[in-house]
């Protein structure tokens, strides 16, 4: 029998549903239909359901369920300014040489998983390898706070992304290919505010197709 908390076993199959694109936005399911199929009581369920809810991943829909969330746009406007701050001061500390060292291995080892994922059209490895080679990144500052702040809100781009792709279908897919190609050469060549000059490029496009598309249906 497993020593993992059913808790924990229902959240992480939940979440793993929502970033695989099985559940998205929209979707409706109970906690018994939830109990039936993961062999355990509705209490469990009750509670992994409570925590994605404060998340902001689902509702609890009175007498009707749980339905899965979808993201404002102004919501995402607001991670990706909050991502790209971050990203922008960890390569300014690195740029003015603070005694940080940038894990180029780790960073070549995202950037070929990210490639290998576009070749397979694996939509949920390629985005989670783009937000790794930028977690990367960040680890390099070695600043617990800025990490846990990234955390917090990766899962919740990843699940904006994924479910995006798969409903509104990839009117420019893998694009992000030629980004971190171009930011791993720049940081490759200790060229950091150039490296940020592209991310800072790709914020603004990204913003443009937001405004292009304003809410998950």
């Amino acid at each position: 029998m497993s020593d993992v908390p059913l808790v924990e076993i229902a959240y992480q199959h939940i979440r793993t549903q929502l970033l695989n694109g099985v559940y998205l936005p929209g979707h409706q399911f109970t906690e018994s239909e939830l109990a039936s199929e993961l062999g355990m009581s509705r209490t469990p369920i009750r509670s992994a359901v409570s925590l994605l809810e404060k998340e902001g991943f689902v509702q609890t829909l009175y007498k009707r369920g749980i339905i899965v969330r979808g993201i404002e746009a102004k919501d995402l406007y607001h991670i990706f300014d909050l991502l790209n701050a971050l990203y922008s001061y960890a390569l300014d500390c690195i740029d003015q040489g603070m005694y940080y060292e940038l894990d180029l291995p780790q960073l070549r080892k995202h950037y070929d998983q990210l490639v290998e994922a576009s070749d397979n059209r694996q939509y949920r490895a390629y985005y989670e390898n783009g937000l790794m080679f930028m977690h990367t990144l960040l680890a390099s500052i070695r600043n617990r706070y800025i990490i846990e702040t990234f955390n917090l809100h990766r899962d919740k781009l990843l699940f904006y992304v994924v479910a995006y792709r798969l409903t509104q279908g990839a009117n420019r897919p893998y694009t992000g290919r030629k980004l971190y190609e171009e930011i791993y050469d720049r940081l490759a060549q200790g060229k950091y505010q150039e490296a940020k000059r592209a991310i800072m490029e790709h914020k603004r496009n990204m913003r443009e197709d937001l405004l292009r598309n304003s809410m998950l249906p």
